[in-house]
């Protein structure tokens, strides 16, 4: 009998929330009037006490039950008074439309799809999607745990911040939608290049991600990683992984603890590749007049690689440290330095920027061309 009693008392409680849920979301509407609100509200919480005092009188194995209900009646009635204050869910609401509007966004066909995706059965309005939606409620109507937080804000510096939360969420939402617009990676076989990077003391683990990115895109070989250069499964790994997309668990990667490690397992598996460096030097070429050998098994797929020994011609880029460049020590064992000239003040690109210039003009002199026949162009490569 007890069991019943108490399972009774929770869904009770549960109805009472689900009234209160529900009436604060009328009021905030306009789709009910205060006082029939409160009233709604009151019924519960009246039945709810009277309930308790009946379990008291009743079942005294039930009152520490009661005391837990009672406790959720006080805390559900100072919910009210924090979450029925119009005025303010009035200013945040027009200050969010204001910015809304100034960044082209239809703020009331947002507050209608808003409206909309709670009362009826159509979901999520298509023009805004799910995440755009969910943002404009989080501000103009947030959750009772939420509600101090948001307040405690200077209203435009939050309106602001949403406004532009959403605008992005529902333009996202759009591209997603759009079947013309290629938002994954296609099945297909991945060409493999005779194209090696060797990345020296390199700090940024958002360099070196952006940096596996475009080597993957490029179709390298592999990548050598030295010193303190962040690479996969070792320091740094999670926040390359966030720029890197999944490139890093593509690409075939090894690390050294020097670089001139890296140049000797070079010179025993990958003998016969031209060693690059790019650096400003007074002996450095522009990267597009040198001459990069591989053309032959970079075109023709011909790239053999047996027992981890490439025997064929190819390139292999070295990028250095964000500030002190390439390792000074191996300036004289490169074959070539390249540099990338500079129009303005700055001497140099970030080193991320330059990997992807170096790598596509040396595949356009291997005259690579792309073997899908989707958008991937190759008329840069010829």
């Amino acid at each position: 009998m007890g069991l019943v009693l108490l399972a009774a008392i929770v869904l009770l409680l549960m109805q009472a929330r689900v009234a209160h849920s529900f009436s604060r979301h009328l009021l905030h509407h306009g789709r009910a009037s205060t006082e029939r609100c409160l009233n709604i509200q009151h019924s519960f919480t009246t039945h709810l006490r009277n309930l308790k005092v009946f379990t008291c009188v009743g079942y005294h194995a039930s009152i520490c039950t009661t005391r837990h209900l009672s406790k959720g009646i006080d805390e559900l009635d100072a919910t009210n008074y924090k979450t029925d204050n119009s005025a303010d869910r009035d200013m945040r609401k027009e200050r969010l439309h204001f910015y809304l509007s100034e960044l082209g966004v239809d703020a009331a066909a947002l507050e209608d799809a808003s409206f909309r995706s709670q009362t009826t059965m159509e979901g999520f309005d298509e023009r805004f999607g799910k995440s755009a939606i969910k943002s404009y409620r989080a501000y103009v109507d947030p959750k009772p745990s939420r509600l101090e937080a948001v307040a405690s804000e200077v209203v435009d510096i939050a309106a602001n911040r949403f406004a532009r939360q959403i605008d992005f969420l529902a333009k996202r939402h759009r591209s997603q939608a759009a079947e013309w617009v290629r938002h994954i990676d296609e099945s297909q076989d991945r060409r493999t290049f005779p194209l090696i990077l060797v990345l020296d003391n390199l700090r940024s683990a958002a360099n070196v991600g952006s940096i596996y990115r475009s080597a993957e895109a490029c179709g390298c070989l592999e990548i050598l990683t030295t010193g303190i250069t962040p690479h996969p499964n070792g320091n740094g790994s999670e926040k390359l992984a966030k720029s890197a997309l999944g490139a890093e668990q593509i690409l075939p990667t090894k690390h050294f603890a020097t670089v001139r490690q890296a140049m000797e397992y070079l010179k025993e598996y990958r003998p016969n590749v031209m060693l690059v460096g790019m650096e400003t030097t007074e002996r450095s070429k522009l990267y597009n007049v040198i001459k990069y050998p591989g053309r032959e098994a970079a075109s023709s797929d011909k790239l053999i690689v047996e027992n981890d020994c490439m025997s064929s011609p190819g390139v292999a880029l070295f990028l250095g440290n964000e500030v002190s460049g390439v390792d000074t020590d191996i300036m004289p064992l490169l074959d070539e330095v390249v540099e990338i000239p500079m129009f303005g003040l700055k001497n140099s690109l970030n080193v991320a920027a330059c990997a992807p210039v170096v790598m596509y003009e040396i595949l356009r002199q291997w005259k690579v061309s792309s073997s899908s026949s989707s958008s991937k162009s190759s008329e840069g490569l010829d």
